[in-house]
């Protein structure tokens, strides 16, 4: 859940934009090292990494610090952190001041798991993490991946003080929170994020998975219902409150939030369905399938019902309705109206329709149902 550390951090732009010099002296050949940086600042870092192959390292007159600076970001972004960590300490070594590479440098160890040697690189970024809220976030997820709860609780409250309107804080708080066990304190801080921040259903279906996950799916309904006052028509809340019902053992309630969710999203009513099957009420199954739009999906699933209840003669009512959207093209479909024919006792339909099956896994089946109906027609008090 922390391992999101590579987060957007702002490149100071003088140090990768084309420098003033460069762009008022005219030159006939290209500028690869401003061009680079231009790439960089626009995110295509792969044709940054094009780009920057031209550019002779051994040029007297070239800009190392930036040059160093500019492969370091290049490597960092196609996460070859030993490679990024070497740039990035060369620019140092050739005279790079900017604090904000201690960051990048931070960033590159954190990929390595090296998290005591993270935190030492944020250290010496002196004033940066008064204007920069991501050093606070990478220092917490460094204290918590290094086995320092408290500390990185502490720092997230040192941030939210610092960055009162970064709502990212106080989220990460919650999830700490709920990983320690501390679900009662996860709740009240859940429950404080929503009045101070502008919650999104993101926020709300994540800490409501986060709670359910963690055993708590009781207080996961908590805030999934508010989401739900809030959001009425998120298919993502309904599947989330399905799930936290699912965890509580009670499927009916469930099937019933899922089509309560139809009404704003087609597809849950199948789900809706399924669920309603598993309890064995069949008729309410129906009723969501029936409000299926998808015809396909609706006869493949209205097929299992009336198979599972053994509604033989509903399923030879479909057989008009499965050949007008073709699904007698498939074998399986075929096979089951045979069935139905021979449970009903109409052996010469059923034949019929099993000499239509070329599917070999499925023509197996059909073999097995030839023998079993070649006994019955010997002795029919056996079927």
């Amino acid at each position: 859940m922390f391992r999101n550390y590579m987060f957007e951090i702002s490149l100071l732009i003088f140090i990768l934009v084309i420098s003033p010099t460069a762009m008022a002296e005219e030159k006939i050949k290209v500028d690869y090292l401003s061009l680079s940086a231009l790439l960089i600042k626009e995110g295509d870092y792969i044709k940054a990494a094009e780009a920057i192959k031209n550019v002779d390292p051994q040029d007297e007159k070239l800009d190392k610090k930036r040059y160093y600076t500019l492969n370091g970001l290049i490597s960092l972004n196609h996460e070859l952190f030993e490679a990024s960590i070497n740039e990035f300490e060369s620019a140092i070594a050739a005279g790079q001041t900017n604090k904000i590479l201690y960051v990048y440098l931070a960033q590159a160890y954190m990929g390595l798991e090296k998290y005591s040697t993270v935190l030492s690189m944020l250290d010496k970024t002196a004033e940066l993490d008064k204007t920069m809220p991501g050093i606070w976030l990478l220092r917490s997820q460094a204290h918590w991946l290094n086995n320092e709860k408290h500390l990185a609780w502490t720092v997230l409250g040192q941030a939210q003080r610092l960055f009162p309107d970064e709502k990212t804080f106080m989220r990460n708080k919650i999830f700490y929170a709920i990983e320690l066990g501390l679900f009662q304190q996860a709740v009240a801080l859940g429950q404080k994020y929503i009045k101070q921040h502008d919650a999104s259903v993101i926020d709300y279906v994540s800490l409501g998975d986060a709670l359910r996950r963690s055993g708590k799916p009781q207080n996961a309904l908590t805030f999934l219902e508010l989401a739900r006052l809030n959001f009425p028509e998120e298919k993502n809340i309904y599947l989330a409150m399905a799930h936290a019902y699912m965890d509580m053992e009670n499927v009916y309630a469930a099937a019933m939030i899922l089509e309560e969710g139809g009404k704003y999203d087609n597809a849950l009513f199948k789900d809706s369905a399924e669920l309603y099957k598993q309890v064995n009420d069949t008729q309410r199954a129906l009723f969501n399938n029936s409000k299926i739009l998808k015809q396909k999906e609706k006869l493949r699933q209205r097929m299992a019902l009336q198979l599972q209840n053994e509604n033989f003669d509903q399923v030879l009512a479909m057989e008009d309705e499965l050949l007008r959207v073709r699904l007698l093209d498939d074998d399986t479909f075929l096979y089951a109206i045979a069935y139905a024919h021979f449970k009903l006792g109409d052996y010469l339909l059923a034949e019929a329709s099993l000499e239509k099956i070329t599917d070999a896994r499925v023509f197996r089946k059909a073999a097995e149902l030839r023998k079993l109906m070649a006994g019955c027609a010997n002795e029919k008090w056996l079927c």
